[in-house]
């Protein structure tokens, strides 16, 4: 993130996670993104400040978050008032123990007054073709097709979430309730969703920070799809062609396993040069957002939210820009009710309500109570928020060889068109 500035800190002068958090930064920082739109000129000036100058401090590309905040701390809020305060550069660069603050003092307000001089084009650039029209919006969404998912309730549930539209879906659910399947299943299906067409195979990411994956079950899985896919069309070439397809998919799934948030961070900072070089990539998971986030930066919410709307920003932006579906899951926490004064509590999604506004749409997984030993384990799916259907819709599901499942019986599994929404749902 801010690498030429060269930042350099240890333990004896930085938190040991704090130190590493930066040098994850550093890696990721560059130069040529593209710029933010200007925020608007402060009410009450007497003159309008110059393109540029009234932007707020934290979306300048040229100023790392870490020195932001310290610049902040200084009463530095936009874009003018780094330029109008040089000392206060140097003064957090000390504060933060870089190496050679002088020198990167002023390394960093040249970049800032780059940025600055490149505002007017920047909003030519952005706003230089105009908006796009409702009419055009819808003409393209009606052209890209959501994912066919071998548990059909679970689909018409999620309706146009499984389009490559520019939003995040998430999954959440305790443990055991089959998220992990769920990831699976929407992977194994941008895969081979063109297969037994002539359209080559797809391939997917799979960010992995919990260590679920398991390349034996979604082998597994991608099994079972190509013979759902011979009973469904009888297309004897998909029997003859399954192993080498099999191998081919299995070969196009990238899993990237992550240990701590700043390895998962720098990973999904970094996606978008391996999106580039790898266009066939039309499904990216991450199991999952709160593994790491949840404990790592207990005494840091601050921080712990702006890194969360970040990663989100990313993965929106990669979906809009490469047409990818982009799936997250989300584990459960416990919320009381402050006000009642009793200690009733319920289950609710983590990470807090930051989040919870960053997802288009949210499914939550849960398994069913069993009668008796004998009786097969049924897990239940309910929209909890969508942009698009009624929120509170469920439908049932099992789990088995090929995933998550249709169960017989269910009215919301009745065969029907994807994308319907409000028909034979059920309402529990």
């Amino acid at each position: 993130f801010c690498a030429p500035y060269g930042w350099d800190a240890t333990p004896s002068q930085l938190r040991p996670w704090e130190g590493e958090w930066q040098r994850c930064l550093c890696e990721s920082w560059d130069h040529s993104a593209p710029m933010a739109m200007a925020a608007a000129p402060p009410a009450g000036s007497g003159e309008a400040p110059k393109p540029g100058h009234g932007w707020d401090l934290r979306v300048l590309r040229s100023v790392p978050t870490p020195l932001a905040d310290a610049l902040l701390a200084r009463g530095c809020r936009s874009a003018g008032d780094v330029l109008a305060k040089p000392e206060a550069i140097l003064e957090a660069l000390e504060q933060l123990h870089a190496a050679d603050p002088k020198r990167k003092a002023v390394a960093i307000r040249s970049a800032c007054q780059r940025e600055v001089a490149a505002a007017p084009a920047a909003a030519r650039a952005a706003w230089g073709s105009g908006a796009d029209s409702a009419l055009d919006i819808l003409r393209q969404m009606q052209t890209l097709q959501p994912l066919p998912l071998r548990c059909q309730g679970i689909g018409r549930l999620l309706g146009g979430a499984l389009r490559p539209s520019g939003a995040i879906l998430e999954v959440c659910g305790v443990p055991g309730s089959g998220k992990t399947q769920f990831c699976m299943n929407v992977c194994e299906a941008a895969q081979l969703q063109g297969f037994g067409t002539g359209t080559e195979l797809g391939e997917a990411i799979f960010v992995d920070a919990e260590g679920s994956f398991m390349a034996r079950r979604y082998a597994q899985m991608c099994r079972e799809q190509l013979a759902w896919r011979r009973r469904c069309h009888g297309n004897l070439r998909v029997a003859d062609d399954a192993e080498p397809v099999l191998e081919a998919a299995l070969r196009g799934m990238h899993v990237c396993r992550t240990y701590d948030a700043m390895e998962l961070y720098a990973t999904i900072k970094q996606l978008g040069v391996f999106l580039q070089a790898h266009p066939r990539v039309r499904a990216l998971v991450v199991d999952s957002i709160a593994f790491c986030f949840r404990h790592e930066f207990a005494d840091n919410m601050a921080q712990r939210t702006r890194v969360l709307v970040d990663i989100a920003a990313m993965l929106r932006r990669y979906s809009a820009e490469h047409g990818l579906v982009v799936v997250v899951t989300n584990h459960m926490t416990t919320r009381f009710d402050r006000q009642g004064g009793d200690d009733t509590g319920w289950l609710a999604p983590a990470l807090g309500e930051t989040w919870a506004h960053q997802p288009s749409t949210q499914i939550r997984l849960e398994r069913l109570p069993q009668q008796d030993a004998f009786q097969q384990p049924l897990g239940k799916a309910t929209l909890t928020k969508s942009v698009e259907q009624a929120s509170g819709c469920s439908c049932l599901f099992r789990i088995g060889d090929a995933g998550l499942l249709d169960v017989e019986g269910d009215p919301a599994a009745v065969a029907m068109p994807v994308g319907q929404p409000g028909l034979r749902h059920n309402w529990r």
